[in-house]
């Protein structure tokens, strides 16, 4: 979520390091920020209902996001900007790694005045240039209205402020910038029940647990043990074989797209099919012994996680139905 003084116009918004709060100026106004506020409330009783009643979520939070939730917010480093903006945190770390030189000659002995002047000014990034040549002042990368200090914009970063630069930028990012919206959604989660019992879990963990199993390769010795065949088919049967033989060469968009398919959720629970419930059944689509099964494609019922699948000729006919099926049913029930 982020606050913008000129335009009410909704962004979505994809995160490929999952999602974290835009950081709110100090002087942002009390009717903006109650209203983003009011949203992470919602949010908080929304995920916290969700773990409440296992319901899986496709909402995909950052590492960072799950810190704070865990009230782990005091262990924050530079390593954390990765799980929110890689893209800064790529540059932060070389704006570091001069801060850090910086450092070892004020440390040595042998330099001092006008040598140690020349040794600091003289410390370039790693693609050439000063510091200086960045022409960075006092405020946050890419809210230019968000002040790091005082009349931040005015204050130019140069190689003797670079470390203090260096750390208002993680706080802000990952603290003060977001403090209140984190707030707000601990106060609503708390509503539901008591965020403290999640305590249990480390960060990384939360996203399988609130999301659900992902990027899993799919072996067929899995999906014979844990989807049951029935109606029609045995796990002798050709075109469970088949179906067994496609879903282990799913990519994890296939897999997302089949299993929101087959389940209404595009992610297996944790533990995968085994933990599926119902299980995955496979039945065989009756048709007219006049028609041809290779003319119909699959069709499910998602409330006991039904797979109705005709008795293709091949594998090759099977896995083309399969995909007109994924995209054909996807956000509908003309299929179901």
């Amino acid at each position: 979520s982020q606050a913008s003084n000129t335009t009410s116009v909704t962004q979505y918004i994809n995160s490929p390091v999952g999602l974290f709060p835009a950081p709110l100026a100090a002087d942002t106004s009390f009717t903006v920020v109650e209203e983003i506020c009011k949203k992470f409330r919602f949010l908080g009783c929304f995920i916290a209902k969700a773990i409440m009643d296992s319901r899986m979520l496709d909402l995909p939070l950052s590492e960072a996001f799950y810190k704070w939730m865990l009230g782990q917010e005091s262990s924050f480093t530079a390593q954390d900007l990765l799980h929110v903006d890689p893209v800064m945190a790529r540059s932060f770390a070389q704006l570091a790694d001069v801060a850090v030189k910086k450092h070892q000659l004020d440390c040595e002995p042998l330099l001092t005045g006008k040598a140690l002047q020349v040794g600091i000014e003289s410390l370039t990034l790693e693609g050439g240039g000063s510091v200086e040549d960045l022409d960075l002042d006092f405020t946050l990368p890419g809210y230019p209205y968000i002040e790091l200090k005082p009349h931040g914009r005015d204050i130019p970063v140069t190689i003797y402020n670079l470390d203090e630069y260096l750390k208002l930028v993680l706080d802000w990012t990952l603290v003060t910038g977001v403090s209140r919206q984190i707030e707000a959604f601990r106060e609503g989660f708390n509503h539901v029940f008591s965020l403290t019992s999640m305590q249990q879990f480390y960060s990384h963990e939360m996203d399988m647990f609130l999301c659900g199993a992902n990027n899993q390769k799919w072996d067929i010795k899995e999906l014979v043990e844990h989807c049951r065949p029935d109606h029609g088919y045995t796990h002798d049967s050709q075109a469970v074989q088949f179906l067994f033989q496609v879903l282990s060469s799913y990519n994890t968009t296939e897999q997302r797209q089949f299993i929101q398919f087959v389940t209404g959720s595009p992610r297996l629970p944790v533990g995968g099919f085994k933990a599926l419930n119902p299980p995955l059944t496979i039945v065989r689509k009756t048709v007219e012994t006049s028609q041809y099964p290779d003319h119909f494609l699959p069709s499910v019922m998602t409330c006991v996680n039904y797979l109705k699948l005709p008795d293709y000729s091949c594998k090759e006919v099977m896995k083309e139905k399969l995909n007109i099926a994924l995209q054909e049913g996807k956000q509908s029930f003309h299929l179901s």
